[in-house]
């Protein structure tokens, strides 16, 4: 197989693999620094960020030595690598400008140059997302959903009322496709426990 083809192969399964590996320690180890109650990405998402773009400029360096010196495979595979690090820490980076306040009565989500203030009386629906919750606020005009992170903020609060009124009756399914779960109390409860939250369900 030619060293060219071979290398657009491996590059981006050692970006997912990468990636995954990111994903999972933050799991792990992640926690957001708060201040004055506003969460924000803490230390570790800050330091996936970095190491990312870091990866970037290591591979920009080697890609325009061989582009200098003449070596079209050497720096179409560095390219190659660069621009998929590049694209990766740009992407990290939007999702990791936000913050976030919660208290008993509504949240306030500052991401993507976007402010949502959401008071929980006003949530009519909620969806399981990866590494999100999606909700559906009634008060607003353009019907989308809320998307608000449980991986890089720790919104308990949020995800206590939504447990409460899920319980209540307040989020019916609306179809058949789970006739024992009608309220979808299994669906939220399956929901924490998979994303590390299970203890909200024990409170």
């Amino acid at each position: 197989m030619n060293s060219g083809v071979l290398t657009f192969i491996i590059t981006p399964f050692i970006l997912a693999v990468l990636m995954w590996l990111g994903v999972h320690l933050r799991k792990r180890f992640s926690k957001p620094k708060s201040e004055n109650e506003v969460q924000r990405p803490g230390k570790f998402n800050i330091f996936i960020l970095r190491f990312i773009t870091l990866l970037a400029i290591f591979c920009a360096i080697p890609m325009g030595i061989g582009l200098i010196m003449g070596a079209i495979e050497m720096g179409t595979v560095f390219s190659v690598m660069a621009i998929m690090f590049g694209a990766a820490a740009v992407i990290i980076k939007r999702e990791y400008d936000m913050s976030y306040h919660e208290n008993d009565e509504y949240f306030i989500l500052k991401a993507k140059n976007k402010k949502y203030h959401v008071l929980y009386e006003n949530i009519i629906d909620w969806q399981p997302s990866y590494n999100e919750i999606k909700v559906l606020d009634e008060s607003r005009t353009d019907g989308e959903y809320i998307r608000v992170s449980i991986a890089i903020i720790k919104p308990e609060i949020f995800l206590r009322k939504i447990t409460k009124m899920t319980f209540e009756g307040r989020f019916p399914r609306m179809d058949d496709k789970e006739p024992n779960d009608p309220n979808r109390e299994h669906e939220i409860t399956g929901y924490l426990i998979n994303n590390g939250y299970g203890y909200l369900v024990k409170d």
